[in-house]
């Protein structure tokens, strides 16, 4: 029996906060299409992507990471799953301090030779249309 959406989720996040590389990304298709809210539009297959995760990692040296899911929603059938909730994502730079933020994360997976592998991600933070600053302070309890 293949793991549950659910359980892949919980374990997928368990790998970026703990920033191995290798397991974040044995999580993803190598086809995957991916919009992060960092650096540019789109990244096309595993590889350009795991570089971006890689430069993500960058701005975390300091070593405390966290990055937790809220509110997961899934909707599945035998082949393809989709989920959507946000994430709370904290490092500290290479002073010590702490940063943090909330994103909207949004997930495509598709189940390929008996493995649920993701093949699409999408990363988002809301911005104020009027100044286009981000809104990095907005919380899910606000």
């Amino acid at each position: 029996m293949t793991q549950s959406i659910q359980q892949l989720s919980q374990q997928w996040a368990s790998a970026v906060a703990s920033q191995s590389m290798e397991q974040i990304m044995a999580f993803y298709a190598d086809e995957l299409i991916a919009y992060d809210a960092v650096a540019q539009l789109q990244f096309i297959g595993k590889t350009a992507y795991k570089s971006h995760w890689q430069h993500c990692m960058e701005f975390c040296p300091g070593g405390h990471s966290k990055f937790e899911l809220r509110d997961l929603n899934i909707q599945q059938n035998d082949q393809l799953a989709f989920s959507h909730a946000l994430v709370y994502c904290e490092g500290s730079n290479e002073k010590g301090e702490t940063q943090g933020c909330w994103m909207r994360l949004t997930q495509g997976w598709q189940m390929q030779q008996g493995q649920w592998r993701i093949i699409h991600d999408h990363f988002s933070v809301p911005f104020d249309m009027v100044s286009g600053a981000v809104l990095f302070e907005l919380t899910p309890d606000a």
